[in-house]
């Protein structure tokens, strides 16, 4: 009897073991698999070696988290397949995978870099009906995605309603998109005002911002304005001005027949805040400068 009771007591104690050990084994082997995917998403140099993860990953059992799927799909975003990424992302909802933010965010940046800011906007839907709040992310994504399409009223109502109803706070890269679309269709003296709004908001601007104005005002040959502004840039602000900022002024100088100062200007090179002028200028701004003397 007491060799029947040994023997069970034993029995029940190796089967907790072996649960225990088949336990420890699983989650060990789970997440080796997600080490696994982290690796080979970093290792993706093309849009096959993408896919051909993507369809590893839905074979696996468990699913990789969401997260892994995030950053697969970022991966093919940067490489500008937004269609293919959002192929992927319609895969993980009928794989049913579990959407976060991330994912739905971006989906929308998909639609609207591929003009179907319409389908943007049902997206977003999808995050009221989910019970995600929508991010700055989101909400930047469908305001790039109005301005690209040329849709710049739009886009300011909505700018507006953020800022109204405190969906979200706007950051830089909002400010700087908003910025972009009154350039657009030429509304620097608005323009101007939404940059003077930023520094209320002590949102401080990027060299991004400056440009877009910048590059406004030359074409619309105010070129003494944007000189202006390019000091605020330089000078009260700190911004280092890149190739893109020299490129604006030096042709806008060329397209307003001042050739010398646009020669002296070339000349100089490209300046550096703590040790002024220095290094050649770019290719670009050489190119730049021939194109507004043949035309």
């Amino acid at each position: 009897m007491m060799n029947r009771t040994a023997f069970i007591k034993f029995g029940g104690t190796n089967s907790f073991l072996l649960h225990s050990l088949s336990s420890f084994q699983f989650a060990t082997h789970t997440a080796s698999l997600h080490s696994n995917v982290s690796s080979l998403i970093h290792k993706i140099t093309n849009l096959n070696d993408a896919l051909k993860l993507f369809d590893e990953m839905s074979h696996r059992q468990p699913l990789p988290s969401v997260v892994k799927f995030n950053q697969l799909l970022t991966v093919v975003n940067k490489m500008k397949h937004f269609s293919s990424s959002l192929d992927l992302f319609k895969q993980m909802c009928s794989l049913g995978v579990p959407l976060d933010k991330y994912s739905i965010s971006i989906a929308i940046k998909c639609c609207c870099q591929l003009h179907r800011t319409k389908d943007g906007f049902a997206l977003l839907g999808c995050c009221f009906r989910r019970a995600i709040s929508p991010n700055v992310y989101i909400y930047n994504a469908l305001l790039d995605g109005l301005v690209l399409e040329g849709r710049t009223l739009e886009a300011e109502m909505l700018f507006k309603k953020l800022i109204k109803k405190k969906l979200c706070e706007p950051d830089v890269v909002m400010y700087s998109t908003m910025i972009k679309g009154l350039c657009k269709f030429g509304n620097n003296v608005t323009a101007i005002a939404l940059l003077r709004l930023m520094e209320q908001k002590h949102c401080e601007p990027s060299n991004v911002t400056y440009n877009t104005i910048i590059d406004s005002l030359c074409k619309d040959k105010m070129i003494d304005d944007a000189f202006k502004l390019f000091k605020e840039m330089v000078y009260d602000k700190r911004i280092l001005p890149d190739v893109i900022t020299y490129t604006s002024l030096i042709c806008g100088l060329c397209n307003m027949g001042r050739w010398d100062e646009a020669s002296k200007m070339l000349n100089k090179g490209v300046p550096t805040l703590s040790q002024g002028w220095a290094g050649a200028p770019h290719e670009k701004i050489f190119f730049s400068v021939i194109f507004c003397k043949k035309f």
